[in-house]
């Protein structure tokens, strides 16, 4: 499998990963648009500390998980960061 291969396949799984979320009472959408910044990097910071929770279970599924909630608040204020700068 070559890079753009396995990007693809993650970008597929964070999608997923952001559709189960997004489609629970309340939460919005587009975070990248309806969330300041300083509350993206909170919840990063908090998907980090989950991430490191998994981390340190030695929980490998746990982990893809929080990898990809990582993955998806990075690209939430990315997109915050580029286009709403």
């Amino acid at each position: 499998m070559d890079y753009s291969q396995l990007a693809e396949k993650f970008i597929k799984e964070m999608y997923a990963k952001y559709m189960k979320r997004v489609n629970k009472p309340g939460n919005t959408p587009q975070p990248w648009y309806d969330f300041p910044r300083e509350q993206l990097l909170s919840r990063l910071f908090e998907e980090i500390e989950e991430l490191r929770g998994a981390v340190d279970k030695g929980d490998d599924e746990n982990l893809k998980d929080e990898l990809l909630d990582v993955a998806n608040f990075c690209m939430y204020l990315w997109g915050k960061l580029t286009y709403l700068g």
